[in-house]
């Protein structure tokens, strides 16, 4: 696969927009690159089908530069709300339904100048269809690939949103993540994801599963630029509901500081040898730049990070069955407004949905089979005490201020027989905990990326970014994809 570059794809968010504040080239231009990558490395048998649908060249308005965000191409996971474009969850039974307004994270984005220009492929109903399944496939977009290794696993569920921001598409792209699905993909593609506190972020208009746990999320290839995109949308958020953001300042007090980060063992290593032998040199090369290092910091405190994935799926399964269900009646999609209406669906289109794999997670959130509120309260008051307690003793026990470990290991290869192979990851805890989370890029294996979460407790998201951009300006690491079709043994 060739990768024709104008030089405006290699360009961070800031580097455009100071560039359109100059006068080097204009908004229109940068779209229109956007647009042509797009076209060139996305489709035919061996693209990297990034997105599912995009705005056409002639319909692209007049930007203000001056405004944050001012004609910067933006791309949304297409399980966000946007009425100028489809929203799918990459189902077949959306396919070319558009809503009938923005989400509210989509509509500051428009308010703040961004250029929406295209929707991403998922994995599809973000991963919460069935089981065995193969992240970045959806029915509708096919199977999205790593830009760094074709045949390996894009991540997910944001699969598209992570692929289209390390190859160049767009500076930008929103993602969501209820465990996982920010920072996966961003790990295994070579990006920043980052997953803020739930709740900052509104997640009116995007497609649910679990509402204690749903997060709008945001891919860059900067920490700087994760910093820069994420005040901007909680500042005109703020200002919308006629408060005051004072985000820039406690960032800018959040960076002036010293920090010490917590690496907790027990349960975060392991996955993969050779990433943690990555995670291991940076770790040194943070702890050479004069950042302080608690190892072992679990140990030390007594702070036990397990979490019962079984309990989390009973928190998943029970919301997604109010949630999910609440949404698709509200959106009235004929044939697919409501969850037992998806399955039908599904169940009568098997060669295109369900060949691959099924559809059990929408099938138990139909009939509830097994599951309580009772069960359900106690699971998620079980899983969340875990999780924030665990994050509160290593801190302050720890006398840390952030918590680092490996995101996972590197990208699997895409099977659609067995499908993902998942051997362990570090984003759990925080998903659970609703705090926030970013993986920043640290190397790579063989040609494939590695990444490290750097996690806090909630609110603690100035505190957390801060961290990321001193991590990444120490370690300078910027991992471009090569495309490759496999790695040669």
């Amino acid at each position: 696969m060739s990768a024709t570059d104008s030089g405006i794809s290699g360009l961070d968010a800031r580097e455009l927009h100071a560039g359109y504040l100059r006068g080097d080239f204009a908004p229109s231009e940068v779209i229109a690159s956007s647009l042509s990558r797009i076209d060139e490395l996305d489709g035919g048998p061996s693209g990297l089908r990034a997105v599912i649908s995009r705005i056409d060249a002639g319909e692209v308005p007049a930007f203000d530069p001056s405004l944050p965000l001012g004609g910067l191409p933006i791309l949304v996971k297409d399980n966000i709300d946007t009425a100028s474009l489809p929203t799918t969850a990459g189902s077949l039974a959306l396919e070319g339904s558009k809503p009938s307004d923005d989400a509210q994270v989509v509509a500051a984005i428009r308010r703040l100048g961004g250029a929406v220009i295209g929707k991403t492929n998922l994995s599809e109903w973000a991963n919460m269809r069935g089981t065995h399944s193969s992240s970045g496939w959806s029915a509708l977009g096919g199977q999205c690939r790593n830009p760094h290794v074709l045949d390996r696993s894009p991540g997910g569920s944001s699969s598209g949103s992570a692929v289209a921001v390390a190859a160049g598409y767009v500076p930008l792209a929103l993602g969501t993540e209820t465990d996982g699905s920010v920072l996966c993909p961003a790990a295994l593609n070579g990006v920043f994801g980052f997953k803020p506190t739930h709740g900052v972020l509104p997640t009116r208009g995007v497609i649910p599963i679990a509402s204690s746990q749903d997060t709008v999320g945001l891919f860059a290839r900067s920490a700087k630029d994760v910093s820069y995109a994420f005040g901007a949308l909680v500042g005109d958020l703020r200002a919308e509901r006629g408060m005051g953001s004072g985000f820039d300042g406690a960032l800018d007090r959040a960076r002036s500081r010293s920090f010490t980060i917590g690496v907790p063992r027990s349960g975060f290593f392991g996955y993969s040898p050779k990433a943690d032998a990555v995670f291991e040199e940076a770790l040194e090369a943070v702890r050479g730049a004069g950042i302080a290092v608690v190892d072992e910091v679990d140990a030390k405190t007594g702070s036990d990070f397990a979490m019962s994935e079984e309990d989390e799926l009973v928190v998943l399964i029970w919301e997604m069955h109010h949630d999910l269900g609440a949404y698709l009646a509200a959106r009235g999609v004929a044939g697919a407004s409501s969850i037992e209406e998806i399955v039908a669906f599904n169940a009568a289109h098997p060669r295109r949905e369900l060949e691959l794999f099924g559809q059990e997670h929408l099938e138990a959130a139909i009939t509830l089979e097994g599951y309580t509120e009772a069960g359900y309260r106690r699971a998620r008051s079980e899983n969340q005490r875990r999780a924030e307690g665990a994050i509160a003793r290593a801190k302050t026990l720890g006398e840390v201020d952030v918590l680092c470990v490996p995101t996972m290991g590197p990208a699997w290869t895409i099977d659609h027989v067995n499908g993902d192979f998942v051997s362990g990851a570090g984003y759990s805890v925080a998903a659970v905990a609703g705090a926030p989370s970013i993986s920043v890029p640290i190397g790579e294996v063989s040609g494939l990326p590695v990444g490290m979460t750097v996690f806090s407790h909630a609110y603690a998201d100035t505190q957390v970014l801060a961290a990321a951009e001193r991590i990444a300006e120490i370690l300078a690491v910027r991992l471009t994809p090569r495309f490759l079709p496999r790695i040669d043994s």
